[in-house]
C-alpha cells in the first residue's frame, strides 16, 4: 500500500467559475467526461452527484478522489489527487486504470473548454490502441497516453494508449461518425 496518492494537474484557459460548472452541471459533464455510451448519464450521476461532496471549488468523489480548482494566470488550475492505493481495497485492482481514466477525462475537459466551449461532442471508443491514419498537433503526453488535436474532426481530439483509443469529434454527421467507427473497427478487427 502506497502512502500517497497520485496527483494529476492541468491548467485550463477558462475562468474557475466556468470550469466549476463543468463539474456541477450534468449537461456540461457530458461534454468531457467519458465517452458516448448508454450508461454515461448514470455514471455521471453516480460519480459526481450521488457520491460527491463539494464546497464551491473542491469536489470529493467517493469520499477520496479530490478535484481542487484554483485561479492562475491564464485560467484555472485543476488538481486531481487520488487517494492512496488501499483506501478502497475493492477498487485496488483498478487503481491504475482509474488513474489513467482521470488523465484522459481531465484532458477532454481542457479540450472542451479551450476548443469547443459549450458545444456538444460525439465520441468513439475502442479498448485498444487504434491507428486511424491521422495526424495533428500534440495536445498532451503522459507516461501511458498521448492526445492529438485533429483539425479535420472539428477540430477533434484522439487520446490513445496501449489499452484504449478515445476519439472526440465536433460537427460530425451520423454518416461521418459511422465511417470513422468502421475505419477503427477494421483496424481493431484487422
Amino acid at each position: 500500500m502506497s502512502d500517497e496518492g497520485v496527483r494529476i494537474e492541468i491548467t485550463i484557459a477558462a475562468p474557475v467559475e466556468e470550469v466549476w460548472q463543468s463539474f456541477r452541471d450534468k449537461d456540461k459533464l457530458r461534454h468531457w467526461h467519458g465517452w458516448d455510451l448508454p450508461e454515461l448519464d448514470a455514471e455521471i450521476d453516480q460519480i459526481y452527484f450521488q457520491n460527491a461532496q463539494e464546497d464551491g471549488t473542491t469536489l470529493v468523489v467517493h469520499g477520496h478522489d479530490t478535484f481542487a480548482l484554483s485561479p492562475v494566470d491564464g485560467g484555472t488550475r485543476v488538481v486531481c489527487t487520488r487517494a492512496p492505493k488501499g483506501t478502497s481495497p475493492e477498487w485496488d485492482d483498478y487503481y491504475d486504470d482509474i488513474t489513467e481514466g482521470w488523465i484522459t477525462f481531465l484532458h477532454q475537459l481542457k479540450f472542451a473548454h479551450e476548443y469547443h466551449p459549450g458545444e456538444a461532442r460525439r465520441t468513439l471508443f475502442w479498448p485498444a490502441e487504434v491507428d486511424l491514419g491521422v495526424s495533428g498537433e500534440v495536445f498532451f503526453t503522459s507516461p501511458h497516453q498521448r492526445g492529438v488535436v485533429v483539425a479535420e474532426w472539428g477540430p477533434g481530439l484522439v487520446v490513445s494508449s496501449a489499452k484504449m483509443t478515445v476519439v472526440t469529434t465536433y460537427g460530425f454527421s451520423d454518416s461521418e461518425l459511422a465511417a470513422l467507427r468502421r475505419k477503427g473497427d477494421a483496424v481493431v478487427g484487422g
